[in-house]
C-alpha cells in the first residue's frame, strides 16, 4: 500500500483529477471555476501541472493557493443562531487539484483500512447496506424476548467536521499504517489554510484555524472516515469486554455492535447501567482525543420490547439522552415500518405532488413536461424503492399525479387521458413515451439488492441476512420465514427478476441442477425442455467425463436434439465452482431488470408453453 501511496506523482493524475471535478462548482477566492481550467487546459495545462506537482513531490504550498472563502448556508428557514448555519468552504481550483490527487490515491485503499461497519465513501460499499442491517437489527429488537434487554443508541456528532483535532488526525493516519511522508502531505493541506467569511456579499478579514477539516475540500470526506475509525476501533475492541457484543439477528449471523455512515452512528448494546456507563466512558475517551462531541439533544435510544421502565430510566440518565425513540427517519428512510406500510411511505407521493404543484403555475411544452417528470418526479422514490417494496396504492398515487401533469399540467385536476398509462410506459421505439412503470421499477431495484447478495457474499450485509434467513442454502432457494422483516420480504419480491435473468456459468457443475437452474444461455427458458421426470441424473457434473469434458454420447441419449446441441456448444469455465452471471444484454442491471419485469407481467396473460415451437422439440 505505502509503496503505491508514496510513488512520484504524475501529470496524468493531475489531469484526471481535474476532469473528475464538476465544471460549474462555485469558485474559490481567485474566481476561476474548474470548468474554466477544463476548457482551456491546452493553454494552461503545463503551468498548472507544474505548480501542483511541485507541491505534491516535495515543494512548498504557497499561502495564496490555500486561501478559502467560507459561505454560511442556512439549515432552517429563519436561522437565528450560528449553529443553524452550515459553513461551506470555497477553495481555489489549484488547491483542489492537489487535494483531489491525494484523495484519489487514498481512496484505493479505504476498503483495506476502514472497518466494514462504515459504508460511506468506500468503493464497493453502499448506503443501502447499512440501511438493511439497521432495519434487521431494529426488527430483532422489536421482537426480542427474555430477561436481558438490549438497545440501539443513535449518536449525533455536533459539528463533526469542524471539531476534528489535527494531532488526532495525524496520529490515527499513522496508526492505520499510512506512510509518514503521505501523512505529512495531507496535514500540510489541512493546516495551511486561511479563511475569510462572506457575509451579505462582503468578505471579512483573513484568519487561521487551529482544528477542523473543510466541507468543500475533496479529501475531507475520506479524512473524516479515518477519524471515525478511532471510535469504531474502541467499540470493536473495548466494547465487547464491557458493553456486550451488540446484537445478533440470528444464531448464524455475525454480532453487530455499531454501524457508521459518515457521522451517523448506531451503537447496539445491552440495556443496563453497566453497559451505558462503559459506553459513556468510551465516548469521553474518543471525545478527548478527536474533539468530537455528541449532540445529546439530537441523539436517541430505542429499547427492545422486553426492557422494563426502570431499566430504560437508568440507561437514559446514565447516557444523558432523554429521547426514547429513533428519529422519524434513518438515512432518509422511515424507521417504524410495520405490516401496515402505507402510512410509512405517504411522504413520497406527497413530495411528488408538491414538486408538480410548483410547476403548475408555469406552462411547459410537451417536451418540457416530459423532462421534468422523467428527471425529477420519477427520481423521488428511487432510493426508497431500493430497500422496500412500496405499496401498490403508493405507486398508484404517484402515477396519478404524474399522468395528470402530463395530460393537463396539474397534479390534481383531472383531464382526459388520451392513452392508457401502460401505453405511455412502453419505450419510444414501441410507440410509448418511455415513462417508468413505478411498480416494475421498484421490483427491478429490489432485484439489484438480491444480485448484490449473490455477488458480494463476504459483505457484512450479506452475512447478516444469510445468517438470519438462509444459512443452509443460497439466496435463490431461500424461503420467506415467519415474522420476516419488511426489507427481507422486499428482497424476495425482487428475486423473480433474478430468476428470469440469472444464469449459471458452468465450471465443475456440482452446484447446478440440470432441470431447475438456468444454465443454457440464449436457449428458450435457459433450461432443457427435455422432461426431467424419471431421470436419474440431477447435477450438471454428471453429464461430464472424468477429464471434465462433456459426455457427448450420454447427452445425446438423454436430451432432445435442440437441448443436446445447446449443451455441447456450451464452454466449460476453467476455474473451480459454478457462478451466477447476469444474462440480459441491456445496458445496466436496473434497465434490463425492468424489461424482464415487463415481460413477466406480459407472460401472465399468455400460456408460456405455447411459445416453444414443436419442431424445435422434435427436431423436425
Amino acid at each position: 500500500m505505502n509503496e503505491r501511496l508514496t510513488r512520484p506523482f504524475s501529470a496524468d493524475e493531475v489531469e484526471r483529477a481535474l476532469h473528475m471535478m464538476k465544471g460549474s462548482k462555485a469558485p474559490g477566492p481567485d474566481g476561476f471555476t474548474a470548468g474554466f481550467y477544463q476548457l482551456h487546459w491546452d493553454v494552461l495545462g503545463a503551468d498548472i501541472t507544474y505548480a501542483v506537482l511541485d507541491f505534491l513531490n516535495g515543494g512548498a504550498l504557497p499561502d495564496e493557493m490555500n486561501q478559502t472563502t467560507l459561505v454560511l448556508i442556512p439549515k432552517t428557514r429563519n436561522p437565528q443562531e450560528m449553529k443553524e448555519y452550515r459553513p461551506i468552504s470555497l477553495c481555489n481550483v489549484i488547491y483542489k487539484l492537489c487535494s483531489k490527487v491525494l484523495a484519489n490515491r487514498l481512496r484505493e485503499f479505504l476498503d483495506d483500512i476502514i472497518a466494514e461497519e462504515q459504508s460511506a465513501f468506500v468503493p464497493g460499499r453502499l448506503i443501502t447496506d447499512n440501511v438493511l442491517i439497521a432495519y434487521e437489527c431494529i426488527h430483532y429488537l422489536k421482537r426480542k424476548k427474555g430477561k436481558s434487554g438490549a438497545c440501539a443508541i443513535k449518536l449525533d456528532m455536533a459539528k463533526a467536521y469542524d471539531h476534528v483535532e489535527w494531532l488526532y488526525l495525524r496520529g490515527i493516519m499513522l496508526q492505520l499504517g499510512l506512510h509518514e511522508s503521505f501523512v505529512n502531505l495531507i496535514i500540510r493541506c489541512v493546516t495551511s489554510v486561511s479563511f475569510c467569511v462572506r457575509v451579505n456579499g462582503a468578505l471579512s478579514d483573513r484568519f487561521r484555524s487551529t482544528r477542523g477539516i473543510r466541507q468543500g475540500d475533496p479529501i475531507s470526506p475520506y479524512l473524516f472516515l479515518l477519524c471515525s475509525e478511532g471510535l469504531s476501533c474502541l467499540l470493536s475492541s473495548v466494547g465487547p469486554m464491557h458493553l456486550s457484543r451488540g446484537v445478533r439477528v440470528g444464531i448464524h449471523s455475525p454480532w453487530i455492535s455499531h454501524l457508521f455512515f459518515v457521522d451517523d452512528c448506531f451503537v447496539f448494546s445491552e440495556a443496563s447501567q453497566r453497559g451505558a456507563s462503559h459506553l459513556r466512558e468510551i465516548l469521553e475517551i474518543y471525545s478527548r482525543g478527536s474533539g468530537h462531541l455528541v449532540n445529546r439533544e439530537k441523539s436517541a435510544i430505542f429499547f427492545s420490547n422486553n426492557c422494563t421502565d426502570e431499566m430504560k430510566e437508568v440507561v437514559r440518565n446514565e447516557l444523558n439522552i432523554q429521547k426514547e425513540s429513533l428519529a422519524e427517519k434513518y438515512l432518509g428512510l422511515p424507521t417504524n415500518v410495520g405490516r401496515q406500510i402505507i402510512d410509512s411511505f405517504q411522504f413520497i407521493p406527497t413530495k411528488v405532488k408538491g414538486l408538480i404543484g410548483g410547476w403548475c403555475g408555469r406552462e411547459a411544452s410537451c417536451a418540457g413536461r416530459e423532462i421534468l417528470l422523467k428527471t425529477v418526479a420519477q427520481a423521488v422514490p428511487t432510493y426508497s424503492m431500493s430497500c422496500f417494496l412500496l405499496p401498490v396504492n403508493t405507486c398508484k398515487k404517484m402515477r396519478t399525479a404524474i399522468a395528470n401533469y402530463w395530460w393537463g399540467s396539474s397534479a390534481d385536476n383531472r383531464h382526459i387521458h388520451w392513452q392508457s398509462w401502460d401505453r405511455l410506459t412502453q419505450p419510444k421505439y414501441k410507440g410509448g413515451m418511455g415513462f417508468r412503470d413505478l411498480r416494475l421499477f421498484n421490483v427491478a431495484m429490489l432485484g439489484k439488492q438480491g444480485w448484490r447478495l449473490i455477488t458480494k457474499p463476504e459483505s457484512l450485509c450479506a452475512r447478516v441476512l444469510k445468517g438470519r434467513y438462509f444459512h443452509d442454502t443460497n439466496f435463490m432457494e431461500a424461503t420467506r420465514k415467519k415474522h420476516a422483516s419488511q426489507t427481507w420480504r422486499a428482497a424476495l419480491a425482487g428475486r423473480d427478476v433474478l430468476q428470469h435473468g440469472l444464469i449459471k456459468r458452468i465450471s465443475d457443475g456440482e452446484s447446478t441442477n440440470i432441470w431447475r437452474d438456468r444454465w443454457l444461455p440464449k436457449h428458450i427458458t435457459g433450461k432443457p425442455i427435455t422432461p426431467g421426470d424419471g431421470q436419474e441424473l440431477h447435477r450438471v457434473s454428471e453429464l461430464m467425463t472424468v477429464s471434465g469434458q462433456w459426455n457427448e454420447d450420454l447427452i445425446q441419449e438423454i436430451f432432445f436434439p435442440v437441448d443436446a446441441e445447446a449443451i455441447l456448444q456450451l464452454p466449460i469455465r476453467p476455474r473451480d465452482g459454478d457462478v451466477w452471471a447476469w444474462e440480459p444484454e441491456c445496458t445496466g442491471f436496473t434497465r434490463s431488470g425492468q424489461h424482464i419485469s415487463s415481460s413477466i407481467k406480459g407472460e401472465g396473460r399468455e400460456n408460456k408453453t405455447s411459445q416453444i415451437p414443436h419442431r424445435m422439440v422434435y427436431g423436425g
